[in-house]
């Protein structure tokens, strides 16, 4: 037979040990979503006081701020229920290794991108020679740079502007 008595304890015993636990996964996971809306907009508020940082580069900041926020939240989460978080933090860890190495090329775009924007060698509006090739900033990207040449639009990556010599004629002095 059923034993109604045995049941109702087993019932008891699960909803107050994992029930506690699954409402302080929920406090911990609004606490973290309140946290990573606040980081984003905190660094997107100090970041746009200045004209000197690109709006490029506050993007990526303040959604780098907000998604380590998010995770550093979820490992959280997962510890809260007793799972053993070191194995998914080295699992992650070589997945962006892995990534990384695939990623070898474009991430060097993304890291000379972020260079331009922070040193701007040269500014939108700016002639450049680079390449062989000569034109008309009109974007400054996180990936590439665009040219607008004699024969059209020219798309440059990064890492070349970045890494190759790049001639900027000297013209009126302008405002940083």
């Amino acid at each position: 037979m059923i034993d109604i008595d045995s049941i109702v304890t087993t019932l008891v015993t699960i909803v107050t040990t994992y029930g506690l636990r699954v409402i302080g996964a929920v406090v911990v996971v609004v606490v973290g979503w309140l946290l990573s809306r606040t980081a984003y907009g905190l660094i997107e508020r100090l970041c746009n006081r200045s004209r000197h940082i690109d709006k490029t580069l506050v993007l990526f900041l303040a959604n780098a701020a907000r998604y380590a926020v998010l995770t550093f939240t979820f490992v959280t989460v997962l510890t809260t229920f007793g799972i053993a978080t070191t194995s998914f933090v080295a699992a992650v860890g070589a997945l962006g290794l892995a990534v990384g190495l695939a990623l070898q090329g474009t991430l060097s775009h993304f890291a000379a991108g972020i260079m331009l924007i922070i040193f701007r060698p040269f500014h939108i509006g700016d002639t450049v020679e680079t390449g062989g090739v000569t034109g008309v900033i009109s974007i400054v990207n996180v990936f590439y740079t665009e040219l607008e040449g004699e024969n059209g639009r020219i798309v440059v990556p990064n890492g070349k502007l970045w890494g190759e010599i790049v001639k900027v004629p000297r013209g009126p002095a302008r405002a940083a």
